[in-house]
């Protein structure tokens, strides 16, 4: 097959690879009989096929880039659909497009890692610019026939790439304080350490400084950034003039500076006084008051609450607000999601919904602290209040491998021979227990067994909250 690009042009390149946009491999005529995807041991299939037969460069490990005369890589990405919404401002949302996975970057070197600087590290010089294929992934239709629906050359924004390299330091600190092991893809923003391997024995590595085998990673940008790609490629493919995305203010800080910023400025101040200094209107009614008042500052300081922006759904971050006892417990364990009965039964660890919400999510806590006991949060006036800390939070892996893994193995179990009246306890001493979260006992999910039962979701006990503040920064 002749090439028809020029290695030295990245314009020509990308010029070359639009070729397939809207279009699939067999669109082209493209000789597919002996191609790579039809070699059941190719794991790439469809993307080292683009590499090796369509750009004509054999498929390979090395730390340049693909195209390393002009420092660009190639990711050929899944791309899955989605239920559109026509309303929505997103034209990834109305279109009805998601990303299906990560987009995975480079294996880590854990030693090589231990003497780079974000200044010479590795990762950039390979990965800073890419040259993006997303195809729209089809379960059942050959690889052949799959359709390219975005391809473009991308770059982080500045914005962005200050995130990332916070990211990357985050990542690299662990590495070089002996603690690979404790990775988690939560301590990051944007920027994963995904694990990589067919079995996690199988995957365990030296590291530097320690040891203890770490499971071998991936750097990665994480599934909700990746989303946020998307949008951003399908509005340049557009042409179309849209206005600039919300983004908190002050350029020269990250997003987590910024609220680190409002709130210091406001701790040890109560409620009442909160809300006088922002001349905030709210009656006293919803069960979720102090949440509400903490999105009316951030809409008097930010133009709108912390949900609604970009930093925000690209980091997939979760805002729980926490009001403490004087002792400095809980007023309650924290709660999540309902247990979905028929699907969790389905699910393996290693992508089980609750492993993503504590491995691959981040949690914003802003935490207020009572100056009385009380029992029912009504009981105390708004200057009882006082707001005490705000950190960022992700379950440390220790945790989350261990007793948390021991909760969910145990639960699951328990749904699957029908038993929902035993399942793990507060006083059993893990991390988490199982109870009910529903509006009344009359209100019930369906069972594999084909019954109804009282719903019940996941808590992290309040003691195992009131360590992780008591270790937060």
């Amino acid at each position: 097959m002749h090439y028809k690009y020029d290695k030295k042009n990245k314009e020509s390149i990308e010029e070359y690879a639009r070729r397939l946009l809207n279009k699939s491999l067999n669109n082209l005529h493209f000789d597919t009989e002996n191609a790579r995807f039809n070699n059941e041991k190719s794991k790439g299939k469809l993307g080292q096929t683009i590499e090796e037969e369509y750009f004509g460069y054999k498929v390979n490990s090395r730390q340049e880039a693909d195209f390393d005369e002009v420092g660009v890589e190639l990711k050929v990405c899944p791309l899955r659909t989605i239920k559109p919404k026509p309303t929505s401002d997103s034209l990834r949302e109305k279109m009805g497009y998601s990303a299906k996975e990560r987009i995975v970057l480079s294996i880590i070197d854990y030693f090589k890692l231990n003497d780079e600087t974000w200044d010479n590290n590795s990762l950039m010089k390979k990965c800073k610019e890419l040259l993006l294929m997303f195809y729209m992934y089809e379960k059942d239709v050959a690889k052949e026939d799959l359709i390219f629906r975005i391809i473009s050359l991308w770059t982080p924004s500045e914005q962005d790439l200050n995130i990332i390299k916070n990211d990357w330091n985050t990542i690299a600190t662990k590495v070089k304080n002996g603690k690979a092991h404790e990775i988690s893809e939560g301590d990051t923003m944007y920027l994963g350490a995904c694990t990589k391997g067919s079995t996690a024995e199988k995957s365990m590595r030296n590291q530097p400084n320690s040891n203890l085998l770490a499971q071998q990673r991936a750097f990665s940008y994480k599934r909700s950034y990746v989303d946020y790609i998307i949008e951003e490629l399908l509005r340049k493919e557009l042409y179309r003039q849209f206005k600039p995305a919300k983004v908190l203010s002050n350029k020269d800080m990250l997003f987590d500076e910024k609220i680190y910023n409002v709130f210091n400025g406001i701790l040890n101040k109560n409620l009442e006084e909160i809300i006088n200094m922002y001349s905030i209107k709210r009656e006293r009614k919803a069960k979720n008051f102090i949440r509400l008042v903490i999105d009316d500052v951030c809409k008097a300081v930010f133009g709108d609450k912390l949900d609604n922006f970009d930093e925000f759904k690209k980091a997939n971050i979760e805002i729980k607000t926490i009001l403490l006892k004087p002792n400095g417990m809980p007023k309650e364990s924290m709660s999540f999601e309902q247990i979905n009965y028929c699907e969790i039964v389905n699910e393996d660890w290693e992508t089980s919904t609750i492993k993503d919400k504590f491995e691959n999510k981040k949690h914003l806590w802003i935490i207020f602290k009572s100056k009385i006991n009380f029992e029912k949060q009504s009981e105390l006036n708004l200057d009882d209040m006082v707001l005490c800390k705000v950190m960022f939070w992700n379950m440390p892996i220790l945790d989350l491998n261990n007793s948390m893994y021991k909760v969910w193995v145990d639960t699951t179990n328990k749904i699957k021979n029908g038993d929902y009246n035993n399942f793990i306890k507060i006083s059993d001493g893990e991390i988490a227990h199982i109870r009910p979260k529903g509006q009344d006992v009359n209100d019930l999910a369906p069972t594999p067994q084909g019954t109804m039962e009282r719903k019940k979701c996941f808590w992290l006990n309040a003691k195992y909250v009131k360590e992780q503040i008591e270790k937060g920064i």
